[in-house]
């Protein structure tokens, strides 16, 4: 995630920068400011996920920041020294509030709460650049423990559960491991951009299929020469998509 840190002292910002460059590798600092002005032009330059804002930069704070947006498009996590700031943190809808001196304990929970909701987001996001680039309608969102990945839907092979992650199968022999939705979630997700669900572990892109081998119970030949199951019951709803 893109963040930039916005603290009046530099001694602070370096510990910040240390710290998440040493326990925090999903972030990625794209900036720093060390005042209101150069902090609200620096966000609408880089465009952030997620903001490091300490509250007390005189002459003013950092809630007179957040009062410069309509609408605040990323997560705001307070760095301060200061607790008593902390109800007005609520009602700007902070994710975290670090006390300093900073824990790296807290630092690493604030993170990995960023991290989810960021995540959570990505479903809203996806649909929204649907909407503004219609060329998107061919590739999807693949979130990963440390990213997330744009990919084509005809780099895909197929895809397939494995315990509580989902592996996709890309041509050149590449993976992707997701743990963030399970097969059920990719099959309503894909099922009406050729997809088919084969089995209860895979789900199959049907333009990578060369074949059904007439076996007993049912296999399915990719163009990359490997074989797919084909239950039984999900056989004959098949050969109704294969046959178009």
């Amino acid at each position: 995630m893109r963040a930039i840190i916005v603290d009046d002292e530099e001694r602070s910002r370096r510990i910040l920068k240390s710290f998440i460059k040493s326990y925090c590798p999903v972030v990625q600092l794209v900036a720093e400011a060390e005042d209101i002005d150069s902090a609200y032009k620096t966000i609408l330059e880089s465009k952030p996920d997620l903001v490091f804002l300490d509250i007390d930069m005189p002459p003013y704070t950092g809630f007179d920041l957040l009062k410069k947006f309509d609408s605040i498009p990323f997560e705001i996590i307070f760095v301060t020294a200061y607790d008593y700031y902390a109800i007005d943190a609520i009602k700007f809808s902070a994710l975290y509030y670090i006390l300093k001196p900073i824990k790296v304990e807290e630092l690493k929970a604030a993170i990995e709460k960023a991290s989810i909701k960021l995540n959570n987001h990505s479903d809203v996001t996806t649909k929204f650049i649907k909407q503004l680039n219609p060329s998107f309608l061919d590739k999807i969102v693949i979130n990963t423990i440390k990213d997330a990945k744009l990919i084509s839907l005809e780099e895909i092979l197929y895809v397939e559960s494995e315990n509580v992650y989902c592996t996709f199968h890309l041509i050149g022999d590449k993976k992707i491991i997701c743990s963030q939705k399970n097969l059920s979630d990719y099959e309503e997700l894909l099922s009406d951009k050729g997809f088919f669900r084969t089995h209860r572990s895979f789900l199959v892109n049907m333009k990578q299929i060369e074949s059904l081998l007439k076996i007993e119970g049912g296999e399915i030949l990719l163009k990359n020469k490997s074989t797919l199951p084909l239950a039984r019951r999900r056989k004959e709803d098949f050969l109704k998509v294969f046959g178009k």
